[in-house]
């Protein structure tokens, strides 16, 4: 993907899901970050964030489509997932991804 394509993604992300969902990326040179993010996050994805930029450094991207809702104390978080919406984007945009079990890797860019 080049720069373009990474921001009409990141466009469609902010006006076409319900929610940005979380996500994992890697910058070349850089560790992963979050570093850790082997599981369903009670957060929502920054899509906008100062630290995705330059788009040119980003290797790949891996996007949990769906977060863990707080109902109470008590009761159990419910998954919310935006995955069938989210996968109809990549496709709608000709974005290149693999899909594992409801978590996508989109890849940027190879060194």
């Amino acid at each position: 993907m080049d720069v373009s394509e990474l921001e009409m993604l990141i466009d469609g992300i902010k006006t076409e899901l319900p929610f940005p969902p979380p996500f994992q990326y890697k910058k070349f040179g850089h560790a992963p970050f979050p570093q850790i993010f082997d599981e369903d996050v009670t957060y929502l994805g920054d899509w906008s964030a100062l630290c995705l930029y330059p788009l040119e450094d980003l290797e790949w991207i891996f996007v949990r489509p769906r977060y863990l809702k707080r109902i109470g104390r008590l009761v159990p978080k419910q998954v919310i997932s935006c995955e069938s919406e989210f996968l109809k984007l990549l496709t709608k945009l000709g974005v290149s991804f693999k899909n594992e079990s409801g978590n996508v890797y989109i890849y940027a860019k190879s060194s």
